[in-house]
């Protein structure tokens, strides 16, 4: 365990004394800030070894005072947008500000962007754009949008969504050996929402105009949205973020702590809303990171399968150290995990495509050659570095992209450019091209490593 590590688990609850010095004091507070632990650092600090007081003592306690100054206006902002509302429900705040809300405890409030949950989307996005909120982010999923204003950004969404393995299978995951394709069966994964109603049926606790989950509910919603960021690799191999936040494990202790918890609410949630797969993954966590499981559950054991994109699944190594830094995602690790070329078993072969990697100058493009027909209402394509990337949606004449790319066009002859400033002479990328019907639904979908070298184009199919 490295001395970062060590001190991030240590202040986040996890037993033993912090003993090693040799870390960078810059880095180790960045790291603080992701993992949302200035308050729960500051508040052991006292108990810890001297040297670590002298070092970390005076920027702690000012990274929370901070801390503390945007939970308040982030409670302002929402209860202006619930008198705003007047009569209408109001919405639910989860995650952030909530846990220390609930609990009173000022070292556990932490703060991201505010996520509301909301009975009616249209009277609550009309309320904040009114107050002066823009739209920053279209909708997606469960998210209605993202709305900004002088810095605080508000998360409008539908419902919570409770992720779990559903249909997939551990016995899917292993590539078949000497074979050009791997034809992986598609399994569809569960997702439980959890919608206004439940959440204001199930007891939520208000503090002043703000409403927030009880201690079960809460409890439910962190195994959840820590679980999803686990599984969903995609999602967080374009944004340095680490897949584990500390706060969120610790967040689980306090919870099951408040006089409020009740172990048979939480069993009973747990099996209305199927949260089995979260909480016993966030039951391992807890146990590998923090070193107990507060979860009236059994701790998983593992393999916890992880979506490498749509609804392609893999069994990948997990390496403790590497759950809490921003740059874990090592496509160079992971691509002989997953055979030459991976092709989602749909029913339906895939359209003939062809992909060129070359390194440009002090960058890489990548060039999608697409077949010159198709009678997909949409075409969908992803390029991953690991530590950055990008998809791309085509529909008719129609190219759109989001992530980490300095360019991405459509050329002639249905071709898709992208181009990205890539370190290193040279590396793998993913690349994948999905078909879509009118509905959404995948019709096909194939994903494939590729490298590239300095000067020699490698093609790939």
């Amino acid at each position: 365990m490295g001395a970062v590590t060590q001190i991030l688990r240590w202040a986040a609850g996890a037993p033993g004394l912090p003993q090693d010095q040799d870390f960078d004091d810059r880095v180790l507070l960045d790291l603080i800030g992701q993992h949302a632990l200035s308050g729960r650092l500051a508040r052991r600090l006292p108990a810890g070894p001297a040297w670590l007081r002298d070092r970390l003592g005076g920027p702690a306690a000012a990274m929370h005072a901070d801390t503390l100054a945007l939970a308040e206006t982030h409670i302002r902002a929402v209860g202006r947008i619930v008198a705003a509302l007047g009569e209408q429900p109001p919405p639910v705040l989860i995650k952030g500000v909530a846990t220390g809300l609930l609990t009173g405890e000022k070292h556990l409030l932490r703060c991201g962007d505010i996520d509301l949950v909301c009975a009616d989307g249209g009277p609550l996005i009309e309320t904040v754009t009114r107050l002066g909120y823009e739209r920053t982010r279209a909708p997606f999923l469960h998210e209605l949008g993202e709305f900004t204003r002088e810095g605080v950004e508000i998360d409008v969404h539908a419902y919570v969504p409770v992720p779990g393995y559903g249909a997939v299978r551990d016995a899917d995951l292993t590539p078949p050996e000497h074979a050009t394709t791997w034809y992986q069966p598609r399994r569809a994964p569960s997702m439980h929402p959890i919608r206004h109603g439940r959440l204001m049926d199930g007891g939520t606790v208000a503090v002043g105009r703000v409403t927030v989950p009880d201690p079960c509910l809460l409890a439910i919603v962190l195994c959840a949205h820590a679980f999803l960021n686990f599984t969903n690799m995609w999602s967080l191999s374009h944004r340095a973020k680490p897949y584990v936040k500390l706060a969120e494990l610790a967040d689980l202790h306090a919870l099951v702590q408040h006089q409020a918890f009740d172990t048979q609410r939480f069993l009973t949630l747990a099996e209305d809303l199927d949260v089995w797969d979260a909480a016993r993954w966030a039951g391992w966590a807890s146990t590998v990171l923090l070193g107990r499981n507060p979860l009236p559950v059994f701790a998983g054991t593992g393999p916890f399968p992880r979506c490498l994109w749509w609804d392609f699944w893999a069994r990948l190594p997990v390496d403790e150290e590497a759950l809490l830094l921003p740059d874990w995602f090592d496509l160079a690790a992971v691509a002989p995990l997953l055979g030459s070329r991976i092709e989602l078993d749909t029913g339906r072969p895939a359209p003939p495509w062809t992909a060129e990697v070359r390194r440009d100058g002090d960058g890489v493009t990548v060039l999608i050659s697409l077949p010159e027909r198709t009678d997909a209402a949409t075409e969908r394509g992803r390029v991953d570095f690991g530590a950055s990337g990008t998809e791309w949606v085509l529909a008719g004449e129609q190219l759109s992209a989001v992530g980490g790319h300095d360019s991405c066009e459509l050329l002639s002859g249905r071709r898709v450019r992208l181009h990205y400033r890539v370190p290193g002479a040279d590396g793998v990328v993913l690349i994948g091209v999905a078909e879509q019907d009118a509905s959404g639904a995948l019709r096909s979908a194939v994903l494939l490593p590729a490298t590239w070298q300095p000067a020699d184009p490698a093609g790939a199919r």
